[in-house]
């Protein structure tokens, strides 16, 4: 049985056909991303040897993430005839409180997955951090190219995908569905470069549930601005304060709260190894925490 999850779900006239949906989530993508790289190639401004480096990887973020939400609005309007509301991006006082107070969940649980590999011996202190103002520039770039990121996959997976498969099908068909295919997008990043097998399921497992964590989130408070705060802190917090990667990426950015690198000898498993925190099981158990959380408010408002 079908549910819309957003309370001002208005929808045009043209339906999607539902199987269709995950290969329409894989173009935008795709082609957002292979315009943005043709470009730059075409004028120089990368090599494969500078594709994940400081500063190129802001414009290839800012400038891929950009069109891939622009080429997803004019379909949502042109194609569908469908209100941005249709896919939780109503703006109200409300939407205000919800970004704020994601972006401040998104930072306190991933300060605690790096605080409790540390205590757990997985991190130590690499250097003293010498933070000068010109070093503040780059971090604040790259908070404002995460949060388009991270809002432009909320926003096609979370507010998209899902909704429409929900309101086909029920929440819990859309969560996993759109859940599995953000996965299978994101598991080659970082996590496939580690030799341990082991390590690139830990990895997959984590983006699964990191996908069902925000889409909870999303169906607990009904719109995507606090899933889409919370992705973007999660993802800036791992560079930009410990200096550590983030889904495999790592800048080399002077941190803003300690330097931290992997203590010699600790297993792959605590450390996350070459994926950074994401691929470690505290993540994995924050994460789970996380959703059971969630789950049992969902229940206890049904039962209420």
């Amino acid at each position: 049985m079908g549910k819309l999850i957003f309370p001002d779900d208005i929808r045009g006239g043209r339906k999607i056909w539902i199987l269709a949906l995950p290969f329409l989530v894989v173009a935008f993508f795709l082609v957002g991303q292979i315009v943005v790289l043709l470009i730059a190639k075409t004028l120089g401004l990368i090599t494969r040897e500078t594709v994940e480096t400081y500063p190129t990887v802001l414009y290839l973020i800012l400038g891929s993430f950009s069109l891939v939400a622009l080429i997803f609005v004019l379909w949502l309007k042109a194609f569908e005839k469908s209100s941005l509301a249709s896919v939780g991006l109503s703006c109200s006082e409300q939407s205000k409180v919800l970004y704020v107070r994601g972006y401040a969940l998104g930072l306190l649980m991933g300060a605690t997955a790096v605080c409790g590999i540390y205590l757990l011996g997985g991190y130590s202190l690499e250097s003293e951090t010498d933070l000068s103002l010109a070093d503040l520039v780059p971090i604040l770039i790259l908070m404002v190219s995460f949060i388009v990121q991270s809002g432009t996959e909320e926003l096609i997976f979370r507010g998209w995908m899902m909704s429409r498969i929900a309101a086909r099908f029920g929440i819990w068909v859309g969560i996993i569905a759109n859940s599995l295919l953000f996965a299978l997008m994101h598991v080659e990043i970082g996590a496939l470069q580690s030799t341990a097998p082991v390590m690139i399921v830990l990895f997959a497992i984590m983006t699964f549930l990191f996908a069902v964590f925000l889409s909870l989130l999303v169906v607990r408070e009904k719109s995507i601005w606090g899933a889409s705060a919370w992705h973007a802190a999660w993802n800036w917090i791992f560079i930009t304060w410990f200096g550590l990667p983030t889904t495999g990426i790592e800048l080399g950015l002077t941190p803003l709260v300690a330097d931290l690198a992997v203590s010699e000898g600790s297993p792959e498993w605590l450390t996350g190894g070459l994926a950074g925190p994401e691929g470690s099981v505290v993540t994995l158990v924050i994460l789970i925490v996380g959703c059971l959380i969630l789950i049992r408010r969902e229940l206890n408002i049904a039962k209420a």
